[in-house]
């Protein structure tokens, strides 16, 4: 069993996405209006004043969990001119083996996460002022660009997706109900049934490596050893019409985002469907956002010169990418 000591660990491999951070953006004070959602609890709906109604974009986190995705583009992208929300879904709960989660009401653990739950989101806000949900992006990294994509192959009113880093498959579940039992768990569900998954090779033996996991082998490896799950496993991005942009590097250590961006691009071609995808040769894990400043991120690789060129040169083709996805 997974003893206390191994804390650090668990907690680097469960937040691969932390190194993708934003930093927060500079807005004026009063210039945005942010609040609460009712039946979501941690979501927040940032926007300008005013009855004005804004498309919705709603903001889906990493493995990193919790609110700070959210807090980092909600007010960016509501000053663009958009209803943004930042929809918590997870938050990290590793028991006496890490730090308590940032919200013990959400689940713990990256196992079934519900898709379903955006079409409730958006059900809940159609009555909010200000909130076209007549039109709706996500916008999304890692994890929750996989999150994304299947959300998008199920829902039709979905007009555009912004994933960074995205992955072409379903993954393993992880938590600490499956520290002994790898291999069960989906990370996703829809309509209560967990979604069929590739599974991992030596997650667990990658938590007593803590930093010097190799994550993209884990992913890579374990998508080597099960050919047989791939179909299953795929996310049917043939089946969503709508606009879709990916972000990714070829240097990505967190997982291969540039090989499942092309595959991606694959299936959405030979179903005739146009996709725009911005893959970096150079770049890692750490694209969001538009900071040109380079920055450090040994575990999710490329160089900061790298990654801060990608970020710089993909901003305004994503703010462009959802203005015309989204104009009335």
């Amino acid at each position: 069993m997974i003893k206390a000591a191994m804390a650090g660990a668990i907690l680097a491999l469960a937040t691969p996405g932390v190194a993708a951070a934003e930093t927060p953006p500079q807005t004026t004070p009063g210039s945005v209006e942010e609040s609460a959602i009712g039946g979501f609890p941690h979501a927040s709906l940032y926007r300008l004043p005013g009855r004005e109604p804004r498309p919705l974009v709603i903001i889906l986190a990493g493995a990193e969990g919790g609110d700070g995705a959210g807090k980092r583009f909600g007010p960016l992208l509501a000053k663009l001119g958009y209803a943004a929300v930042g929809l918590p879904y997870y938050s990290p709960d590793w028991g006496a083996h890490a730090p308590p989660p940032q919200f013990a009401d959400l689940p713990g653990s990256f196992i079934d996460i519900r898709v379903d739950q955006l079409a409730e989101l958006r059900t809940a806000l159609s009555k909010t002022r200000g909130v076209d949900t007549r039109r709706v992006a996500l916008f999304a990294g890692s994890k929750g660009s996989e999150f994304a994509l299947i959300a998008a192959s199920h829902f039709p009113w979905i007009d555009a997706v912004v994933a960074y880093a995205p992955s072409d498959l379903v993954w393993e579940g992880w938590g600490l109900e499956t520290l002994e039992a790898e291999g069960t768990r989906s990370s996703f569900s829809f309509e209560g049934k967990p979604l069929p998954f590739m599974p991992y090779r030596g997650f667990v033996e990658g938590l007593t490596a803590g930093p010097k996991a190799d994550l993209r082998a884990i992913h890579e490896n374990g998508r080597a050893d099960h050919p047989d799950r791939e179909a299953a496993a795929r996310i049917p991005v043939e089946n969503y019409r709508g606009r879709l942009m990916l972000i990714a590097g070829d240097r990505d250590q967190l997982w291969n985002s540039g090989r499942m961006s092309r595959n991606i691009v694959a299936a959405r071609e030979k179903a005739g469907l146009k996709t725009t995808a911005l893959i970096y040769p150079e770049a890692g894990h750490d694209l969001a956002g538009g900071s040109d400043e380079p920055r450090e991120d040994p575990r999710g690789g490329g160089t900061p010169d790298a990654n801060a060129g990608a970020r710089a040169d993909a901003w305004p083709k994503v703010v462009e990418f959802l203005r015309s996805a989204l104009r009335p």
